[in-house]
């Protein structure tokens, strides 16, 4: 038994029909947010400033960035069209992926943290994950959905029944019924506070994926700063 080599974050940059997952996890990949549709291949040093609203609101456009200034929106054909604003009907959004070279002991855990640190958080600071009483009663900003079962056991086939609000979130652990349901609400993510716990344990040595949808709000109470979400698949391995 081992651990893994490889497990990251796929992006669907292409369309809900035909899905492309680029993977982002390592050196200068990642998801990027912006409040206005932004040029794809933007370097992170130019990237758009988003304006604190007077009113709590969701980021409207997400991108996957494989190098600095390499990306495309979520759900863009592949930087064919402009990137999409989100959309919960777009439900073949993300997925965690891993390889065959390890065993898990668990269902692994979808949350997020302000740094690789993977510190604790604290609820209604004003920061971004850890949100704030007003805007998002005290839960994170970041708010995610989860699949019931493996890709291989077959991906979803419909959205999520709820979209994500900004008051989402649940103290603790949170999980979709097994099988081929999503969660019912979206649920925060805000480190070791409150997380979705995926209701099976995958089986050894194979690989697989995970589906997940996410999507970030901005309000009037949040600090400005820059921010950075580090979205994490938590795991114990054999």
């Amino acid at each position: 038994m081992a651990d893994f080599t490889l497990i990251k974050m796929g992006c669907n940059d292409k369309t809900l029909v035909a899905p492309d997952y680029k993977a982002i996890g390592g050196a200068n990949t990642e998801v990027r947010w912006a409040g206005v549709a932004t040029a794809k291949d933007t370097a992170s040093a130019s990237w758009p400033a988003m304006i604190r609203p007077a009113a709590v609101a969701a980021v409207p456009y997400t991108y996957a960035y494989t190098a600095d200034a390499t990306g495309k929106g979520f759900i863009s054909n592949e930087g064919a069209v402009d990137c999409p604003a989100f959309d919960n009907d777009n439900y073949l959004w993300a997925r965690w992926e891993w390889d065959n070279t390890g065993t898990f002991a668990s269902g692994p855990i979808f949350t997020a943290y302000p740094t690789n640190a993977h510190g604790a958080i604290t609820p209604d600071d004003q920061s971004l994950l850890g949100g704030d009483t007003t805007d998002t009663s005290d839960f994170s900003y970041l708010k995610s959905n989860a699949f019931g079962r493996v890709t291989s056991a077959g991906a979803p086939a419909a959205a999520p029944a709820a979209v994500p609000d900004e008051d989402d979130g649940t103290v603790g652990v949170v999980s979709p019924a097994a099988g081929a349901n999503w969660i019912a609400a979206y649920q925060d993510l805000q480190g070791d506070n409150d997380w979705i716990l995926a209701p099976f344990t995958p089986t050894a040595t194979t690989a697989d994926s995970w589906h997940v949808m996410f999507a970030l709000f901005v309000g009037p109470n949040l600090t400005p700063a820059l921010y950075t979400v580090v979205m994490s698949l938590k795991y114990t391995w054999t």
